[in-house]
């Protein structure tokens, strides 16, 4: 065999490594990305822990442990404009809710700040459901709420229905919550 064919059987299979790897790195990257998604991000699914709060009103509230068949969460804080965009479309949402599900479905406002910025927000955004104030980090980061607006339809499971993170306030997302209420849950064992 001769030099210049060992070359070129050498360029060859070096392009094919060259090719696989990349083909390698380009799936690791698509892992890497599922995962910190995982991290940060709530997702349909995901379990979330109970934590005991406070509301406003002075009632004891268990998050992640709905008292009916669900609990939706808003986790909102005072200076963030996506959380006020999204106050109208979440306190329209609070009589349907009542009316739809008749006491099956509780929503519970988290604000990321003191008591008296929370009743402060409350108060203008007209909320008449209960809001409760957590500023433990590690509680919030349990549930993924580190970025706000988020919101969680929580089963009585204790697992996440369906998250909305961002903005809510178009007809789709609210259409795409009451759908997930509907929804008859997963028999244990399928």
């Amino acid at each position: 065999m001769s030099r210049s064919s060992i070359a070129w059987i050498g360029t060859i299979l070096a392009a094919a490594l060259v090719v696989v790897l990349a083909w390698q790195n380009r799936g690791l990257r698509a892992d890497r990305d599922w995962l910190s998604d995982r991290a940060h991000y709530a997702y349909p699914g995901m379990y979330v822990p109970e934590i005991g709060v406070d509301s406003l009103q002075g009632a004891k509230l268990a998050l992640g442990s709905p008292a009916g068949d669900f609990q939706v969460l808003f986790f909102f804080n005072e200076t963030c404009p996506h959380c006020r965009a999204s106050a109208p479309a979440v306190s329209a949402l609070a009589p349907v809710l009542r009316d739809a599900f008749a006491g099956r479905v509780a929503l519970v406002g988290i604000c990321e700040c003191d008591a008296a910025a929370a009743r402060r927000y409350a108060d203008a955004q007209r909320f008449d459901f209960p809001v409760a104030s957590l500023r433990d980090r590690r509680a919030l980061m349990l549930f993924r709420a580190q970025n706000v607006p988020l919101l969680l339809v929580i089963d009585r499971d204790g697992r996440v229905r369906h998250a909305v993170q961002g903005t809510f306030s178009t007809q789709g997302q609210r259409d795409a919550l009451l759908a997930a209420l509907r929804r008859s849950p997963v028999p244990p064992g399928s």
